[in-house]
């Protein structure tokens, strides 16, 4: 598709787009640091020992604190998202239309493209397609639940302080704080293939299309060859 024969859409706004990496960001960390808690490691003689760990400043507590100062950045974001959402049409949170046409045609399309059935410049436009509708609010609610059993297990280093108090029920709920924390440990590893998925597909459609797809995290415009279905949603 040739950019001069392509309609030029404003897509995301600059708050959405800061809360994308800062989110992007936060979990790399969360994730890495997560994985170093629950499994410390060290690169042996190549690296540092485990012995001489202390002296480098590769102690437990400073991984810790990492990951609960990431743990804050993360439930800021999550905050920040929510109120965007509610101040701008843009920024609205993406949920799936299951009461609409479009929506089963858009799922049915978006498929056969990506099993290869269908060529990617066939089939209907969409801002948001069927795919992501689905997908983003099950990856919303996974954020949500690893906050709160994440500051339910920190609360319970203090069993009346704050955090026990708002999430210490999640971690009865689930059993204790080793189920908690493999739920925790799990959800982790859903929202990286996710994200790797995410990437893969956005890297593909750059590629195909050359629609905008990577860029408009930057600059928050997308093309499109025909008006998108989904357009009134944001305009």
């Amino acid at each position: 598709m040739k950019l001069e024969e392509a309609k030029k859409i404003y897509i995301f706004s600059p708050g959405l787009r800061i809360w994308h990496w800062v989110n992007f960001l936060t979990i790399i960390t969360l994730f890495a640091t997560g994985l170093y808690i629950g499994r410390p490691f060290f690169s042996g003689p190549v690296g540092v020992e485990a012995t001489y760990a202390y002296e480098e400043g590769l102690t437990m507590g400073f991984i810790r604190k990492v990951h609960f100062i990431a743990g804050y950045v993360l439930l800021a974001s999550f905050i920040f998202r929510v109120l965007i959402a509610l101040f701008s049409k843009r920024d609205r949170l993406v949920l799936p239309t299951f009461w609409k046409r479009d929506y089963w045609v858009g799922l049915r399309e978006i498929t056969l493209k990506y099993l290869l059935i269908m060529r990617d410049d066939e089939g209907h436009e969409y801002i948001r397609n069927a795919c992501a509708r689905t997908v983003y609010p099950l990856v919303y609610l996974a954020i949500l639940f690893m906050i709160i059993t994440g500051f339910g297990m920190y609360g319970m280093s203090d069993p009346s302080g704050f955090w026990a108090s708002l999430f210490g029920w999640i971690v009865w709920l689930l059993g204790g704080e080793f189920p908690t924390h493999m739920w925790h440990h799990w959800v982790a590893w859903l929202i990286i293939i996710f994200a790797v998925l995410h990437v893969y597909f956005v890297i593909r459609e750059e590629s195909i299309k050359k629609n905008g797809e990577l860029s408009s995290m930057f600059n928050g415009y997308k093309f499109f060859k025909e008006k998108p279905v989904d357009l009134e949603e944001i305009e």
